[in-house]
Order: C-alpha cells, then structure tokens, then sequence
C-alpha cells in the first residue's frame, strides 16, 4: 500500500521553461547569461521559481514524515517532479510503501497497525491517501483486538475446565480418604485383600 504525499501541485502562475528568444543586442545585453550560464528571470518567473522551491520542500518534509515514523515498514520516497523556468527539477508530489500485511501473531499485528497508523498520520497535513491507509491500520487493529480477545477467552475456558477436573479429582480423592477415616476395614474387604501374618511365634 502507498502512502501518497500531496495532491499535484497546480502552479497559480503558467511556467515556461523555454529558453528567452533574444532579436535585439540591447535586449541581449540586459537578458544576457549569469556568472552561472543561466538568463536572468522575470518577475513572476522569481515567483514561479519560489512557489516551486516551497512545494519541493513541503514534499520532501511530507514524505519525511512518513519514512520516520513507519522506518522498518516504509520504502524509500518517490517524487514527481517539474521543471522551473530556471530550469531545475522541483519535487511536486511524492509517495512512500509501507508493508500493511498481518503480523505473525495477533500482538505483532497489533503492533503492526498502530506504526502504520502513525506513519500515515505523521505529516501535519496528511493527504486523502494518508487518511485511507490509516482506516486500514485502524481495522487492522479491530481484528487484532479482536484476535486476542477470542484466545484470551478461550484460555480463561481452558483453565476453568481444568480447574473443575481438577477440583472433582481432589474431591474424589477427598471422599474416598474419609470414607478410609471412618472404616479402614472398609476397602480391605471390598478389595482383594489376604490376610497375612507378621510376627508369629
């Protein structure tokens, strides 16, 4: 199952990423390349290029998040990315894996759901995806409980059958010592008994 990151970013500006066509040697000069071989921006390309930067480092901090509080469970983060007009590559949406199969035990799994949980909810803004994945560890966590609950019962049943053999043997057992008690001859007579002689002179 993924975690996804953020929704596609939709730009508020249109972004062009085709180089500056220069006609005039005036114009050449003012829009000529930077110490870094790149042309100088316009105004709402600077925006462009900061809106891009803020969403690169939201992605990147969202799906941080995620990996964090899943490490063991998560992979390793995934990113769509777009070109800005100052032609460098911004992360605009992003993903993370996370292992959301049953533990080995109702505890491991219970365990399980509860990091997934946190995982998926780790962004302060978690996306749909986030919110789906964590209804599933939440179920998860229903069955687990629920798993448990059952063995639980089940011991509590074993243990109260054993205890009531238990307790009708002793008593079987106690009866049958009092009943020696109170005529010893008793069981002598009901049982194969030969008499022997100790002692004769």
């Amino acid at each position: 199952m993924m975690i996804s990151g953020l929704s596609y970013y939709q730009p508020l500006y249109n972004i062009e990423t085709q180089s500056v066509n220069v006609t005039q040697s005036s114009e050449s000069n003012a829009q000529e390349k930077s110490s870094n071989n790149q042309y100088e921006l316009t105004q709402d390309q600077k925006m462009q290029v900061i809106e891009l930067q803020r969403r690169d480092l939201e992605v990147r901090t969202h799906e941080a998040a995620h990996m964090s509080a899943g490490a063991g469970l998560t992979t390793g983060a995934s990113y769509s990315y777009q070109r800005g007009p100052d032609d460098k590559m911004y992360a605009i949406g992003g993903e993370v894996g996370i292992d959301t199969s049953s533990g080995k035990t109702p505890e491991e799994t219970l365990k399980k759901a509860a990091q997934i949980k946190r995982a998926a909810l780790a962004p302060a803004q978690p996306s749909s995806a986030d919110l789906q994945v964590a209804a599933t560890a939440t179920n998860m966590e229903i069955d687990a409980k629920m798993e448990i609950q059952k063995n639980q019962n089940q011991e509590t049943k074993d243990k109260t059958e054993q205890n009531s053999q238990n307790s009708q043997s002793s008593q079987d057992t106690s009866n049958y010592l009092n009943e020696q008690r109170k005529n010893p001859y008793n069981s002598a007579l009901n049982s194969n008994y030969m008499p022997t002689n100790i002692g004769s002179f």
